[in-house]
């Protein structure tokens, strides 16, 4: 792994230049300021047709083109007319429409995911911690949730896997995957500009161009940029919360086919995002009457309320950015014969990001004392931290995988085989400051307190007596890892009889992982020195499936797959013991019937899925005793096993109307849930006894019920274009933040209504404009997205999803 070299970060690195270089933007729009003349085709024919059968979908969810109708695992796919429609310009917005899954972006972040597919999550932004949903991006693996939440520009389709896809994908594929697959340049020239505006000063311009085929080159350029306003008034800074500054995006794909057999692409992909965050807000705080934690606390709780997304006044003394830097490199070339293709897919990505928040702002201080060691006022209308914290960030990938995919047999034998490599730098600083009460600080006490609470025999920790106070806590933590993964895989499918067919795979991974932390000054904690730890884990991952053709438009199988989440170090221990004392990998079995059916002549589509899965080791994060909520461990915890079930509906009722429904169904029960105590000293699960509180674990971010319905009529055309309107609603059912939840790290039932107005085909010169209103969460509904409540810290923390919005879009395109 010494061909990268790690990007250096610290606590002081401050991303201030927004985003790629200026030039970008004059460059693409100056190319698409060329004189309409110069294009020669024809507009599209507006009086084209409506739909009136369903179409044929081609996904490549088993690394090889197929129908979708004929692929016997659960998988949504999502055109790129759908994902317009939608109004999708992230992976991520797709969940609201696929059965079982949650993508929600953590509080602060407007580039980071947390996944759930099927009830097994990864919320965890640590470098540390492995998703339990893989992200590829036109094959490339993406290996963080930090950073996932990037631009979709030029899309073909979104395909969402659903269920352990651990033979064909690999390692922390365990809930399913997501592929993300690009346009690729094409013969003939086109562009295509779009400039959107909307409430809360939104705007976005995104532009394509291709420049057709010379020789045996084409190429592709495609741009965005947007920005918008935030949902939160400031009155100490001259910006609103919740806003993004600035996002550019650009990718850049080159084709090379110098046969007709032989085909590479390059692609170049660049994003720079600067934004404030999705905003994290105080919903509870319990007041305590000592000192200046006490006197802050007291404000809190009097402002704290759960509905809070607007209206109280804020006082930020922090600018609280979000910087993300992305940049990414793939190389995939593909030979292909009648019965065989082999291919080669190289990447190398790096992600620079960072985060400066403080939670709930700061509150002004009337004049507080606080002993720090030689005394000391806050001077009144100083603004004194709740909680500060920043997040400094680098990760570095290459990966490298050859392919073999054939045919024998006479097509009765398909094959899919495959060898694997990746490997991994990252590293992140993360200073924290915070106010803890003073009754729960280990590191001292306000001034002329001490005496009241140190002769109190109920107070265990005989240093708070020692004079220093830490009530305004700094603690560090500095960390990364250098990742290495390998594997082989094969997969094998059989006609053996005409409308049977039977499939076997088998994947085989070793992952080494080196990490190392250095950290202080968690309360009264002096911190620990560089410590390392070295750790390897292997896993053989098998899967069978059994598909029945039953007729020309019904196909049924049923599935038995295992998936493997790798194990790790805790980012966040206190000790070196706790650090250097791994968690161990996740496995899953998984059980599943399906069917895949067209009904009345290719005019209503039905396809369900019915699974069963069994989950051991359960990696759950725990808050360490004595930090107060500072700190956290994962350990493997219990056992989870879950029923579900999954349908997507389309029809095609009338000429021109479309309706979709879409539904997930999960019933999760917790089987084992055992924990111990973290002791404060060593880091580490305490006492020999497990504490059993699998009565009060929940399954996290993963709602018993989730769907959306989908209503479209395109109107007969006009002369001049035609016309379409579209209503949608999702539905969430209640879900939760954490495994062990408080009142405040859960979400109610939650509905979003959506409508979409579309003119295209309007004739313009040479080519075609189509202009759309739009709305989202029309109803203007105040819903939590993320919550954590951090227990004996005093406060309980969420952040909201975006309000009402509503804009125009405008495109042209040739």
């Amino acid at each position: 792994m010494s061909h990268m070299k790690r990007s250096q970060v610290t606590a002081s690195t401050r991303y201030r230049g927004c985003c790629l270089s200026r030039a970008a933007a004059p460059l693409v729009l100056g190319a698409l300021s060329l004189p309409i003349s110069v294009f020669a085709a024809a507009a599209p024919d507006s009086s084209a047709a409506r739909q009136q059968v369903l179409e044929e979908v081609i996904v490549t969810a088993q690394r090889r083109e197929e129908n979708l109708q004929e692929t016997p695992i659960s998988v949504s796919a999502f055109s790129v007319d759908a994902l317009e429609q939608m109004g999708v310009h992230e992976a991520g917005q797709v969940a609201g429409y696929t059965p079982n899954l949650q993508i929600n972006k953590p509080p602060g972040s407007y580039t980071n995911y947390g996944y759930s597919m099927r009830g097994l999550s990864s919320t965890d932004p640590s470098l540390l911690t492995e998703p339990t949903v893989g992200l590829y991006a036109d094959g490339v693996y993406i290996a963080r949730i930090s950073g996932a939440a990037f631009e979709l520009l030029d899309l073909e389709r979104v395909e969402v896997l659903r269920g352990p896809q651990g033979t064909l994908y690999g390692r922390n594929t365990i809930g399913g995957a997501i592929n993300v697959i690009s346009k690729k340049p094409t013969e003939d020239f086109g562009l295509e500009a779009r400039a959107s505006v909307g409430n809360r000063d939104y705007q976005r311009l995104q532009a394509r161009i291709d420049t057709g085929r010379h020789g045996d080159v084409a190429a592709k350029l495609s741009y965005s940029n947007w920005s918008k306003d935030g949902i939160v008034g400031n009155s100490q800074r001259d910006y609103d919360l919740g806003e993004v500054d600035e996002s550019e995006a650009l990718r850049l794909a080159l084709r090379w086919t110098p046969t007709d057999t032989l085909w590479v692409d390059y692609v170049y992909d660049k994003l720079d995002n600067l934004s404030n965050g999705g905003l994290p807000q105080i919903v509870h705080a319990r007041p305590f009457q000592v000192g200046l934690g006490g006197a802050i606390y007291a404000q809190m709780a009097a402002a704290a309320s759960a509905q809070r997304v607007s209206a109280l006044p804020q006082y930020f003394s922090y600018e609280p950015d979000t910087w993300s830097e992305i940049e990414g490199h793939a190389l995939t070339a593909e030979w292909a014969r009648e019965n065989i293709t082999l291919k080669s897919i190289t990447s190398y990505r790096e992600w620079d990001g960072g985060t400066t928040g403080n939670v709930y702002g700061s509150f002004p201080s009337d004049g507080m004392t606080v002993l720090d060691g030689m005394g000391g006022v806050v001077p009144e209308g100083q603004m004194v931290p709740i909680f500060l914290a920043t997040r400094v960030s680098s990760q570095q990938q290459f990966t490298q995988e050859l392919q073999i995919v054939g045919t024998a047999l006479d097509d009765r034998l398909r094959y899919t085989a495959g060898v694997y490599y990746f490997e991994e730098q990252s590293e992140e600083d993360n200073p924290q400051t915070f106010v803890i009460p003073a009754v729960m600080a280990y590191g001292g006490l306000p001034q002329g307190t001490q005496s009241f609470l140190c002769q109190d025999p109920t107070f265990a920790d005989p240093t708070a007596c020692l004079g220093k106070d830490t009530i305004l806590s700094s603690p560090v933590f500095n960390y990364g890892a250098d990742n290495e993964s390998v594997a082989v895989y094969g997969q094998f499918s059989y006609q053996f009889a005409p409308k049977w067919e039977a499939t076997v795979g088998l994947r085989y991974t070793e992952d080494d992982k080196e990490a190392f932390l250095s950290q202080s000054g968690i309360i009264r904690n002096e911190g620990i020195d560089v410590v390392r730890a070295q750790e390897s884990w292997s896993n053989l991952n098998p899967s069978f499936n059994l598909s029945y053709q039953a007729t020309d438009r019904i196909n049924t199988y049923a599935t038995i797959a295992t998936g493997y989440r790798s194990g790790g170090n805790n980012a966040r221990a206190t000790t070196s013991e706790s650090f250097a004392t791994p968690f161990d990998e996740e496995n899953i079995i998984s059980y599943e019937l399906g069917m895949k059916s067209d009904w009345l002549e290719q005019r209503l589509r039905i396809n369900a899925a019915v699974f069963h899965y069994v989950y051991d080791d359960k990696q759950v994060p725990q808050f360490v005793a004595g930090s107060s909520g500072a700190s956290s461990i994962i350990t493997n915890a219990g056992e989870q096993e879950a029923t579900g079930f999954e349908l997507e509906l389309t029809a095609l009722p009338l000429e021109g109307l479309l309706l979709q429904l879409a539904y997930g169904y999960l019933d999760i029960d917790i089987n084992k849930f055992d924990t111990k105590p973290v002791d404060p000293v060593t880091g580490l699960p305490a006492g020999s006894e497990n504490v059993d509180i699998t009565a009060y674990a929940k399954a996290a971010h993963s709602p018993q019920n989730n769907g959306s319905a989908v209503v479209q009529y395109d109107l007969p055309p006009f002369s001049f274009g035609q016309l379409t309107l579209r209503a949608d609603a999702t539905y969430t059912d209640e879900r939760f933040f954490n495994p062990v939840t408080n009142l405040y790290d859960s979400a109610g039932e939650q509905t979003l209504l959506n409508a979409r107005i579309t003119l295209s085909q309007i004739p313009l010169v040479n080519g075609t404009v189509r202009v759309a209103a739009w709305g989202k969460n029309l109803a203007n509904k105040k819903y939590r997205e993320w919550g954590i409540d951090f227990g004996a810290l005093g406060y309980a923390i969420d952040s909201f999803q975006e309000l009402r919005s509503y804009g125009l879009d405008l495109t042209y395109e040739f």
